[in-house]
């Protein structure tokens, strides 16, 4: 049985070779990710982890026209309150009309535990469907229902027959990973499982019969648009700017730009198979959808690491381009960008060359970004990735070329980046959202890796990232102040160790 057939979606530690821990240079991760070393190695102790549940309520909260139900404690839909106007801003920055977010929960009692919550979850989709009448209704089924043996699938097979909406299962119980890029994969399995991904006849098009004035014609235009038609794949940190900056490059390669899967309707998810090209903006985000979309429906897919800086998104253009023919007017498209966006550039690499930097977040965007940071003169002293899988190899491959001595660590522990913080001394540090009040306490300036509210892909985002890095240089007041009045919970002692002395295996 392959994974798609599954009722419950492979965890990243059962489909790929991944970790969590590791300290050494880039090729001495790959050597051991090659050799699966890297699945022994583990630590003695943990400061905190995260749980997959809040990446896919992400992405769920993004669906036009959806209901979310939380099968669990009712705590466990706490983040939707925040998540509600996050997804708004960004239904409103692409065109969309916000709507509030509507979700909710089984709250699973004690009683629950013992007896069982497929009755309060049958009777919350019911409820849902006839009080909001949404499209699509997603069942996340949490740590509980999931330790106690609820047959959610059943559950929801047996109350899709009385409701009008698109059941989707979700499982994401965060006990079940300790690698959140899991959430994905969970996501995406309740998408292709349970909607819809072509599409319906007299609801998207009016068919015609063979003998029908027009037939021939049609045939022709459908088939000639879905051919120069690519599938864009996004996420939650994929902002409207960075959508809009690659659909521009696209769009000016004459194709036609159908994004997805987050802020996508019903309607849209049924266009998902007419395409002629799926790319992904990712390596570690969108392969278990590509690949059931190449084996369900002939799809071939491009995942060409992440396009940030001009060597990154020529090396992205042209692989989009080869598929069409179009790999000479690609590289036309890439010289005048790069031309136009290098003048634009030349007033702030004063400020940045020679400084010290340190990358912290996502296994790819650290190591894409690691090396348009060393192109624009700053001195890269680490590289810090939350998780590694050798869908990230080709990626690490051109990082240990370009950065041989250049330390790279697999963690997303604070206490260990508070460690090569004081060890290093950087002059900037570049980390996940969340991360930065941790660092501005050390007196170190500090931006964050992404910005959904700014251009990051592309020529722009290029642009962007510079930007931001010459206005962190401006003024350094806040955190060198700050650092003189707050103190982090680690002992002195701490400090005097290897930052990476709790990894084990």
């Amino acid at each position: 049985m392959s994974y798609y057939e599954q009722n419950i979606p492979p965890t990243r530690e059962q489909r790929l070779t991944i970790g969590d821990s590791f300290s050494g240079c880039g090729k001495e991760l790959l050597d051991c990710a090659q050799s699966g070393c890297i699945l022994q190695k583990n630590r003695k102790f943990w400061q905190a982890g995260a749980c997959q549940m809040q990446l896919s309520l992400m992405m769920a909260a993004t669906v036009e026209n959806s209901v979310i139900i939380m099968h669990g404690p009712v705590g466990c839909g706490s983040t939707l309150h925040s998540l509600g106007p996050a997804a708004n801003k960004g239904k409103a920055k692409r065109g969309k009309k916000p709507q509030a977010l509507v979700w909710l929960t089984t709250n699973l009692q004690e009683s629950d535990v013992i007896g069982g919550g497929e009755k309060k979850l049958r009777e919350t989709v019911e409820y849902a469907d006839k009080t909001f009448r949404p499209e699509i209704i997603f069942v996340v089924s949490t740590c509980t229902p999931s330790i106690i043996g609820d047959d959610v699938e059943e559950v929801v097979r047996q109350t899709q027959k009385g409701v009008a909406a698109h059941l989707v299962s979700i499982h994401c119980p965060g006990f079940r990973t300790r690698v959140v890029a899991t959430a994905y994969d969970s996501f995406y399995h309740g998408l292709l499982k349970h909607l819809p991904l072509e599409p319906l006849p007299g609801q998207d098009f009016i068919p015609l019969k063979e003998n029908e004035p027009g037939y021939e014609l049609a045939i022709q235009q459908f088939a000639y648009r879905k051919n120069r038609t690519v599938n864009l794949f996004n996420a939650t940190s994929i902002g409207p700017a960075d959508e809009e900056e690659l659909v521009r490059l696209l769009k000016a390669l004459n194709l036609n730009v159908q994004v997805y899967t987050e802020y996508s309707s019903l309607a849209e998810y049924r266009k998902m198979s007419q395409a002629a090209l799926n790319i992904s903006m990712c390596n570690v985000h969108d392969d278990y959808l590509l690949a059931y979309l190449k084996d369900k429906y002939g799809l071939p897919y491009v995942i060409q690491g992440m396009p940030i800086g001009t060597k990154a998104v020529r090396k992205w253009l042209l692989a989009v381009a080869e598929h069409f023919g179009l790999a000479e007017k690609a590289n036309r498209l890439a010289d005048q960008e790069e031309k136009q966006v290098n003048e634009a550039l030349q007033p702030f690499l004063p400020v940045l060359k020679g400084k010290r930097v340190l990358i912290s977040g996502g296994v790819v965007r650290v190591a894409e970004e690691a090396k348009v940071l060393k192109d624009l003169g700053l001195e890269v002293i680490g590289v810090r990735a939350y998780h590694y899988d050798n869908g990230a190899e080709p990626v690490y491959g051109s990082l240990a070329d370009e950065l041989p001595e250049v330390h790279v660590s697999v963690s997303n522990q604070l206490f260990e980046l508070a460690n090569q913080i004081a060890r290093y001394q950087p002059d900037l540090v570049i980390a996940h959202n969340g991360t930065q009040g941790w660092v501005a306490k050390m007196g170190v300036p500090a931006i964050q890796l992404f910005d959904v509210d700014r251009a990051y892909f592309g020529y722009r985002g290029l642009f962007s990232l510079v930007k931001r890095i010459a206005f962190a240089f401006e003024n350094t007041s806040l955190p060198r102040r700050l650092a003189q009045h707050v103190n982090l919970p680690y002992k002195k002692e701490w400090y005097e160790k290897d930052p990476f002395s709790y990894i084990k295996g």
